[in-house]
């Protein structure tokens, strides 16, 4: 049937579809360490997606005939909750404070998340094979690095921080020609499974500096002061990287997180 002579596409709910849902379980092991407030935290946690939505064109061209079942339409979209979803996650934590006047807060998470969906509106780049989904999904951070402090300083003064250092998120790597004739350029080259770019590591700081006024003696109204600096270092973290073989400005970033902001606040308590 010529395609052309079709007419467009029309996006259609499964009969079948269902609600997704998650099931999660999780182990944890706290220890306190010696005399103080320090206590040492190890977690093993898993996760599953079933049941999660996705679209997939119903009436793409029968692979080596080019047959479509419908002549009626071009495309079928059809929303479906066929995707799964599973992750697996260590998480150490370590919390306390130092001579008091130090409270800090650190940890770090070994992850991975596989999925085979991306989303309500993600279409497959073979809509007769999903097993070619089956990849990382798209905010899998394999490795995760938080420490967050406070320090009291003299003259009511308040110092905090934040620094975060993650591993890259993936991205999907497509060739930007439509091989199999669904009308969707996003078939990826031989061999190659969805999400298997990789993007470059975030790193960010942020930091926040108060001053206390007391207003009255023993009392508690007071007015506080306070800067907060968002991405201190300025530091670019790339994002939404081009994954089409076929474009000049492949496996480059086409947007990144915010610049350094400066934030003043003015706080009157009573």
């Amino acid at each position: 049937a010529d395609r052309n002579l079709a007419t467009p596409s029309v996006v259609r709910i499964a009969p079948d579809i269902r609600t997704p849902y998650i099931l999660q379980g999780s182990f944890a092991v706290e220890r306190k360490l010696g005399s103080g407030e320090n206590y040492l935290t190890v977690e093993y946690s898993t996760i599953r997606g079933v049941k999660l939505y996705r679209m997939r064109n119903i009436n793409a061209p029968l692979p080596g005939t080019g047959i479509i079942l419908d002549p009626n339409f071009i495309n079928i979209d059809q929303f479906e909750s066929s995707g799964t979803s599973r992750g697996h996650s260590l998480n150490v934590t370590f919390r306390g404070m130092w001579l008091k006047k130090f409270e800090f807060l650190s940890q770090y998470a070994l992850s991975r998340t596989e999925d085979d969906t991306g989303g309500m509106f993600y279409l497959p780049a073979d809509n007769y094979d999903l097993r070619g989904e089956r990849g990382r999904a798209d905010f899998d951070r394999r490795h995760r690095f938080n420490l967050a402090g406070t320090w009291k300083l003299p003259w009511n003064i308040g110092l905090g921080g934040i620094v975060a250092l993650w591993s890259g998120i993936p991205f999907n790597i497509t060739t930007g020609v439509d091989s199999n004739r669904d009308t969707v350029p996003n078939d990826r080259p031989p061999g190659v499974g969805r999400n298997t770019g990789r993007g470059p590591r975030y790193a960010n700081v942020d930091a926040r500096l108060e001053k206390k006024f007391k207003l009255k003696k023993d009392s508690r109204t007071d007015l506080e002061l306070g800067i907060d600096a968002f991405n201190v270092f300025n530091h670019t973290n790339f994002k939404n990287f081009i994954g089409t073989l076929s474009s000049p400005f492949f496996g480059r970033a086409n947007a990144a997180s915010p610049a350094r902001q400066l934030q003043f606040s003015l706080r009157f308590r009573f």
